[in-house]
């Protein structure tokens, strides 16, 4: 439960206790480029979630902390983007691959770079469509 508890706390109350303190300064970006549509270059929450979430894709148990805090994180972000939409901030879930990191391992096909200008390009291609989703590589969405 412990467990449980702390991945939640980083991946769930951190992730809205930082969205909420910056919100203003996104509402205000967005409202200062009204001639541009909703889009990540006019505002946007982009949060760092997993495929691993995908309640219509879980197959087995393996790192149950884990994907329990990113589908929560999963449910915060498609909350907020039906919540933010109206100011029009978009909100939207990105799984940056298996990347190698202190959490991925060695083992994990993608480097820090390669998985940075990746997402790099998926926020970069963001809009309304994808408000409220989950999305990888290639814009794909990934089912909640």
């Amino acid at each position: 439960a412990k467990v449980v508890s702390t991945q939640s706390t980083g991946n769930v109350t951190g992730t809205h206790t930082v969205t909420r303190f910056f919100y203003p300064l996104l509402k205000t970006a967005a409202a200062a480029n009204s001639s541009m549509p909703p889009c990540a270059a006019r505002g946007a929450i982009i949060n760092i979630s997993s495929q691993l979430a995908s309640i219509a894709n879980a197959d087995n148990s393996y790192t149950v902390a884990y994907r329990v805090s990113k589908a929560a994180l999963n449910m915060l972000t498609k909350c907020t983007a039906v919540d933010v939409i109206k100011d029009d901030v978009l909100c939207v879930a990105i799984h940056p691959g298996w990347v190698a990191t202190d959490l991925g391992g060695s083992a994990a096909p993608l480097s820090t770079l390669d998985a940075v200008v990746d997402i790099a390009g998926m926020i970069d291609k963001c809009s309304v469509d994808h408000n409220g989703l989950l999305i990888r590589s290639g814009m794909e969405v990934i089912p909640y």
